[in-house]
């Protein structure tokens, strides 16, 4: 499948008018008409290694839902710029094609403020393999992993 930046532009113009407005798209994918329902789940990941880049706009729809399984509690905590305590929370789920996806979740300890979460920070070839990864955070990366968060 190969769309010109046009074509590209024109499909991602679509997809965020519906949305914005909370409805069906149909688009023209690989020769193929595909309709998009308004509750598709819509993720952009971004990630770099080894020099490349790669930025990923991950629509998926038509899945049996699956709940996040909580990887690991780390053991350490993180403070924001306001000097609050955050929990450092990995968790993971499995991917259509059985790979397992990680993430990180802050956890407030004062009430009434908002988790922070990232991305996806790691795709990994099974559930061992993402509590192994999950173990081996150190607190850099969990700094940097706190200011990408949202």
């Amino acid at each position: 499948m190969r769309e010109t930046s046009g074509e590209v532009a024109l499909m991602l113009r679509q997809l965020a008018e519906a949305l914005e407005g909370d409805k069906a798209v149909g688009l023209s994918l690989a020769g193929e008409s595909v309709v998009i329902p308004a509750d598709a789940d819509v993720r952009v990941e971004y990630e770099r290694g080894g020099g490349a880049r790669e930025f990923v706009v991950r629509v998926n729809w038509g899945l049996v839902p699956t709940a996040a399984y909580l990887v690991n509690r780390h053991g350490d905590q993180l403070r924001d710029s306001a000097g609050r305590l955050y929990d450092v929370l990995v968790y993971g789920e499995e991917r259509a094609d059985g790979t397992w996806e990680g993430w990180l979740e802050f956890a407030p300890r004062t009430s009434g403020l908002p988790a922070k979460r990232t991305g996806r920070e790691t795709t990994q070839p099974d559930r061992d393999a993402l509590e192994h990864w999950a173990t081996g955070l150190e607190p850099l990366y969990l700094d940097g992993a706190f200011n990408r968060a949202s």
